[in-house]
């Protein structure tokens, strides 16, 4: 898949973090040193990113006003260098102090502007993981459930018991196939065993369904003083599981493999999870830019929680996919 260009949400993302930059690089040259060329090129640049910003938030008109009011006075601290003239000086200060007024009846609609751009990945991801769904749903059930309608209508057709018998046996095998079918995908988009069975079980009978479906060798080693405490963590148990499932089903489509090692740690500092198999690899120094819907999806359920993904070739071939999960962080995500 070609990597997409960058959309209105990345490209608020990227208005947002220059403005900080400028922001931040505009203050300390402020008080270090006024000389410096940093604070020529950060005004402009704030002026340019809050611009865009204000032309790209619809619907939020004090978020807009307040981005307006920034951008004036940085555009007039711009022409300031050039000028160096008292005026502009005053004019500066005055739209950026009604800024700082304004920034407090602002600041609801500021932080759904500063959280769009990660929403918009959410969202992104959800339609990404519903396609597959529908997809598979399609192709999967849909399409056999044709097939034995077909296959039903054609004996009846023929009016011939015997083999109206056999389509309706045919059929009954083919409604039990697709039951289990869809207890599967069910089971994919609801893993209801997170609940159920705690962690360290779900993970261990995920990977002996993999197993057992796909003709593999999979190992599961669980280790930790606590296996179970960090089931009580809001969330971070189900994106363990969800990284787990995600691991498991790249190296079925992609890796070529044979055997697959997994390893879960469960200690009260956090939740470590590593992924091993013997298949192909991912090449050397593969860039994150070519990474596919699931490794990012993996690495963003990681950094969702304050954790760490990694995704690299094995010295001796295959790939490793390990994902780190700080509780304390999760903590500190539930409190918030």
């Amino acid at each position: 898949m070609a990597h997409q260009p960058p959309g209105p949400g990345a490209l608020g993302g990227i208005c947002v973090a220059v403005s900080l930059v400028g922001v931040v690089s505009y203050t300390v040259n402020l008080l270090a040193d006024d000389r410096l060329p940093a604070r020529s090129i950060a005004t402009p640049s704030v002026a340019l990113a809050t611009g865009t910003l204000a032309l790209l938030t619809c619907g939020l008109r004090r978020a807009r006003r307040l981005l307006i009011l920034i951008c004036c006075g940085f555009t007039v601290l711009s022409v300031d260098r050039l000028a160096h003239s008292a005026p502009t000086d005053h004019a500066a200060m005055a739209f950026l102090l009604a800024a700082a007024v304004y920034a407090v009846p602002a600041w609801p609609e500021m932080k759904v502007v500063l959280s769009r751009g990660r929403a918009s990945a959410m969202v992104e991801r959800q339609e990404h993981h519903a396609g597959l769904l529908a997809g598979e749903l399609h192709d999967e059930v849909l399409q056999l459930l044709a097939l034995t309608r077909r296959r039903l209508d054609a004996a009846r057709a023929l009016d011939d018991l015997g083999a109206l018998r056999a389509a309706m046996e045919d059929a009954s095998r083919t409604l039990d196939e697709q039951a289990g079918t869809l207890r599967r995908i069910i089971a994919t988009v609801s893993p209801v065993a997170v609940q159920g069975l705690g962690l360290a079980e779900s993970v261990t009978s995920l990977a002996a369904q993999v197993a057992a479906e796909n003709g593999l060798v999979v190992a599961v080693e669980v280790q930790g003083d606590r296996p179970h405490a960090c089931t009580r963590e809001n969330g971070v148990n189900l994106a363990v599981y969800r990284v787990a499932q995600e691991a498991l089903t790249n190296v079925v489509k992609h890796a070529d493999a044979r055997h697959i090692a997994l390893a879960l740690t469960c200690r009260d500092e956090g939740i470590s999870l590593t992924v091993t198999d013997d298949g192909r690899g991912l090449g050397p120094n593969p860039p994150r830019a070519t990474e596919g819907y699931g490794m990012q999806g993996m690495r963003w359920r990681c950094e969702a929680y304050g954790g760490t993904f990694s995704a690299r070739t094995a010295v001796t071939g295959g790939t490793v996919v390990r994902a780190v999960f700080p509780l304390r962080s999760c903590r500190k995500t539930r409190a918030s």
